[in-house]
């Protein structure tokens, strides 16, 4: 059930494929002892993240000041799915495993956003250049 997910430009694209892969290799990792389908059941919720995330784009393009808000909806939300479902695979034998998840999960996604705002303060000067430069002329 896999479609085209859509982003502001190809570096959000870039950004947010490589936040999702790293999330997926850590399910991965701890769902390996949790049964087959513990895997596939968070591909299908993270599924749910991306169509969200493309019925908002199709309302923020209507809506300009919405971009930041879209920027860091796939991982803001992506973010609160993996900690909920880390946390329903968290049993007295894996507890640590499911903690460094966690952790290494929030620490990304920090990374991320910090990536993402970069993004969005590159291209608020590239606009108020333009915007500068038609002034002027």
């Amino acid at each position: 059930m896999e479609s085209e997910n859509k982003y502001i430009n190809k570096e959000h694209e870039a950004i947010v494929e490589q936040y999702v892969l790293y999330l997926k290799k850590l399910v991965y990792f701890a769902t390996e002892d949790a049964g087959n389908m513990k895997f596939q059941e968070y591909a299908e919720i993270l599924e749910s993240v991306f169509m969200y995330s493309n019925n908002f784009y199709d309302t923020m393009t209507k809506k300009k000041h919405m971009v930041e808000e879209f920027m860091f909806l796939i991982p803001n939300m992506a973010f609160y799915l993996s900690v909920g479902f880390f946390t329903g695979l968290k049993n007295k034998n894996n507890a640590k495993d499911i903690e460094m998840c966690i952790d290494r999960l929030a620490k990304k996604t920090e990374n991320i956003t910090g990536e993402l705002t970069d993004i969005l303060i590159d291209n608020k000067e590239k606009i108020e250049i333009i915007e500068e430069l038609n002034i002027e002329s």
